[in-house]
């Protein structure tokens, strides 16, 4: 039997020609092969009773982790707190779906006790979302519709909450092909379901329709005119509009009722209330017939085609003193005087967060001016609890929202803000103004819309605290997003490497998250404070720092002209919402920085 030293290189007669380019002899081939024999042999030895100690292992393992098993924490759970726990498992942010992929139907597949656990905890299945595809067969719809009625009669007496999502228009299958749906087919699956979920009306709790307009008249007469009394809170949406049908051509030009009016006359306990992209004539909004005053959250989020003129909008929040949380469009027309009728001070006084969206009506500039609407509309507003106030405007030019007049001669409490997400053209002046006048701010977004931009070094320094300034603005600053445009150069970026590192330095230590976006290829950032933002980042900051590439050809492309010149991927378009940017790596296709 081979010993220790019999292979150790150093012993071999071949030690000088080991790792070199020798060619060895035919005699020296003999010797090697007689050499390795014993060798060769033990290693086929070895490697047998390995093979056979790792199969003796296996057998153990398996032993130890099934008896394991059996004492399992998760597995001496009363089936209430295993429930609760499954609970925690639905999302968060929308209804649970028809995937076995996810919870409810995902924890019906581990185990028959889990399974027997998640069939009888009626909290898993009181949500739910449908889609109805326009070319479902009918086959393919009974078998839906079984497991939707499966699906809710496992949530006992619970309040639902249901959303349902179709289109009329064509679907678009392999290779771009429309594939066009027999309208008598789609007609009659759309009223099977609808009956379907309509017969659970008087448990709706929360119900989003996200439906062509003809669909929510459907609705309405399929559901019999149930009460809906449970439902608190209604989110409609025209799904056509949705997936990008202008709603100027999208309602029946002959009949201009809301078509949704009729759901809400049935609703005596809505208080949130939600109508995006959704053609609704002016004044339509007044007519609904809804409770306003019991309402806590309000939406009314449209297009760029449609939204709700000024007057409008003050006399619907006229009617709705208790909310808290708010988001709206305002349409600015440029002929449109405001009503003569005083609007007076609208007090809001439980408000909470406040979104306002401003966006002009192109039709008819005259030599009007949105300033006066805009200014109004702060200026007739009391919110002496608002502690989020976001604020969007597309208008070219300074001034077409004056923060300085708004914090100053407004009932918007500037001094107690803790989030405040701006996008609309200002000055560095007024920027700075804002900031000054929010000391409690704890977070702050920037979506840039000026050239040359307005923020700049100038903020960047008076945001840092150091000797020099021992009093910086916005001292309880904890995130912070800057957005530069898509449409900037290089030269126009107005911060500089050195004074973000400056600033995120200085509050490394209360800084949640700092993320910046530049809209160029090239920010000019120095490699030196690059390596110490990474540094900061390593060590634990939540930091993104990151660019865009601007999507311009090749104009001496080595492939060009070749038959199989390959293809070239640009990037992504911006969308109109770019404030709203939560993914910088995905929706942009930027690259890293930081």
């Amino acid at each position: 039997m081979a010993t220790s030293h019999t292979w150790d290189l150093n012993c071999s007669p071949f030690i000088e020609l080991l790792g070199t380019n020798h060619a060895p002899s035919p005699d020296e081939l003999l010797v090697l092969k007689t050499l390795l024999v014993e060798h060769c042999a033990e290693l086929e030895r070895l490697d047998k009773e390995i093979a056979r100690a790792l199969r003796e292992k296996e057998k153990i393992k398996n032993f130890v982790e099934a008896h394991r098993a059996l004492m399992s924490p998760v597995r001496q759970l009363p089936d209430e707190v295993l429930g609760e726990i499954f609970v925690h498992c639905l999302p968060t942010e929308r209804n649970a779906v028809r995937s076995l992929d996810e919870a409810p139907l995902l924890l019906t597949t581990i185990c028959r006790d889990w399974r027997r656990v998640a069939l009888n905890t009626h909290r898993l299945w009181s949500s739910i979302h449908i889609f109805l595809p326009p070319d479902l067969s009918n086959q393919a719809m009974f078998r839906r519709v079984t497991g939707i009625r499966t699906w809710l009669g496992r949530s006992g007496t619970l309040p639902l909450s249901i959303s349902l999502h179709t289109r009329s228009q064509p679907v678009h299958g392999p290779f771009g092909l429309a594939r066009t749906p027999s309208p008598d087919l789609f007609i009659n699956n759309a009223k099977l379901l609808i009956s379907t979920i309509t017969s659970y009306g008087h448990r709706f709790g929360d119900l989003f329709l996200s439906l062509p307009p003809s669909y929510l008249r459907l609705f309405d007469e399929l559901s019999g005119h149930r009460s809906f009394s449970m439902l608190q809170h209604f989110c409609v949406r025209d799904a056509d509009v949705h997936n990008g049908i202008s709603p100027i051509w999208n309602h029946e030009e002959e009949n201009d009722d809301v078509l949704f009016a009729p759901l809400l006359a049935r609703t005596a306990a809505l208080k949130r209330l939600e109508v995006s992209n959704i053609y609704v004539r002016t004044g339509g909004y007044l007519d609904l017939p809804i409770n306003w005053s019991i309402l806590t959250d309000l939406k009314l989020q449209s297009s760029v085609s449609v939204g709700l003129y000024t007057s409008e909008a003050l006399r619907i929040l006229q009617r709705t003193p208790n909310l808290q949380h708010l988001q709206i469009y305002f349409m600015l027309s440029f002929d449109q005087h405001l009503d003569s009728t005083p609007i007076g001070r609208i007090d809001l006084p439980h408000l909470k967060s406040m979104r306002l969206e401003f966006w002009p009506n192109r039709v008819g500039f005259g030599e009007s001016d949105p300033r006066a609407q805009v200014s109004s509309i702060f200026d007739s507003l009391s919110t002496p609890s608002l502690k989020l106030l976001a604020v969007t405007g597309a208008w070219t030019g300074d001034g077409f929202i004056n923060m300085k007049s708004i914090h100053e001669g407004s009932g918007i409490p500037f001094h107690q803000l803790e989030t405040l997400e701006l996008a609309f053209q200002t000055t560095p002046e007024e920027l700075t103004d804002c900031l000054s006048s929010a000391p409690e701010l704890v977070s702050f977004q920037y979506k840039e819309m000026r050239i040359p931009p307005s923020f700049c070094d100038t903020h960047l320094s008076a945001l840092t605290p150091s000797q020099e300034n021992p009093t910086p603005l916005c001292p309880r600053l904890t995130t912070i997003r800057i957005i530069f445009g898509m449409h900037m150069l290089g030269e126009m970026v107005t911060v500089t490497s050195s004074n973000i590192l400056s600033f995120v330095r200085s509050r490394a230590n209360t800084l949640k998250r700092f993320d910046m976006f530049f809209g160029t290829q090239d920010p000019f950032l120095t490699e030196d404070d690059l390596d110490a933002l990474r540094k900061l980042k390593e060590a634990g900051l939540n930091m993104r720092l990151h660019s865009a590439d601007y999507p311009v050809a090749k104009l001496d492309s080595p492939f060009c002209g070749l038959l199989s010149e390959p293809e070239v991927l640009q990037p992504p378009s911006i969308p109109a919402n770019q404030n709203q940017l939560s993914d910088m790596e995905g929706l942009f296709a930027t690259r890293y920085i930081v």
